[in-house]
């Protein structure tokens, strides 16, 4: 049997795509995976950082119509600050209903994103830390965060200009809202039923902020579950 099924993610701030190689690798070969390298780092590290969120947005957009199979159905995951972009993909009509939407350890809490992005550096970091979306092994090393520090704020930059409109169309396909309860409560991600149009789904998993690397098994078995692919 063939692939049956396309599904596009968006990493969390500070990620290549590489960092999610063994989660994809769980979800072949029914599931073709493309991780989307946002600009700045990996195999797009001679691009500039975007600035606009507009301009961002249209970059995403572009991609995926750029390298989607039409001839099978796609599904959008979004991963932290990436559950903010796939929402507004289908959210503001940027692209065609997917067949179904996850969203991992994003909380929706309608209020802006606390702006951090042009902090000092140190009030930077602690507050990146405090947030809980910096992988402990960094944290113990915190003389090498300086060296993720462009590409942090780059990303950060791009979060805060995330706006949940008025004009915003509610989610009308299947959802799945992934999380971690020391991470993103399950009381805070239970509000993106606020935009959604049908039941979402939950599913909790142990760990911290990353749970998808070191649970990449588990939360691809719940994917591949939800797509009606599990073994």
């Amino acid at each position: 049997m063939g692939t049956k099924l396309e599904l596009f993610i968006l990493p969390f701030s500070g990620s290549k795509a590489s960092q999610f190689d063994a989660f994809c690798a769980d979800l072949e070969p029914y599931i073709k995976v493309n991780t989307i390298e946002y600009a700045g780092r990996g195999r797009r590290a001679k691009e500039p950082f975007f600035t606009d969120y507009g301009l961002f947005m249209d970059d995403i957009c572009a991609y995926i119509n750029e390298h989607r199979d039409n001839s099978i159905p796609y599904a959008l995951l979004g991963y932290s600050i990436g559950g903010f972009f796939v929402y507004d993909l289908v959210a503001k009509g940027y692209v065609a209903q997917p067949k179904h939407l996850f969203i991992c350890a994003c909380e929706n809490n309608k209020e802006e994103i606390s702006p951090i992005s042009r902090l000092p550096e140190e009030e930077f970091w602690d507050r990146v830390i405090k947030l809980g979306g910096v992988d402990k092994r960094l944290i113990e090393r915190r003389k090498f965060l300086k060296l993720f520090s462009r590409i942090l704020r780059a990303d950060f930059n791009i979060a805060e200009q995330h706006r949940f409109m008025s004009t915003d169309k509610k989610i009308d396909c299947p959802v799945s809202v992934l999380f971690s309860e020391t991470d993103t409560p399950l009381v805070n991600v239970r509000r993106w039923q606020e935009v959604c149009s049908r039941q979402i789904t939950y599913y909790e998993f142990s760990g911290d902020h990353f749970f998808i690397l070191e649970k990449h098994k588990n939360v691809a078995a719940v994917v591949k579950k939800a797509l009606g692919m599990g073994d």
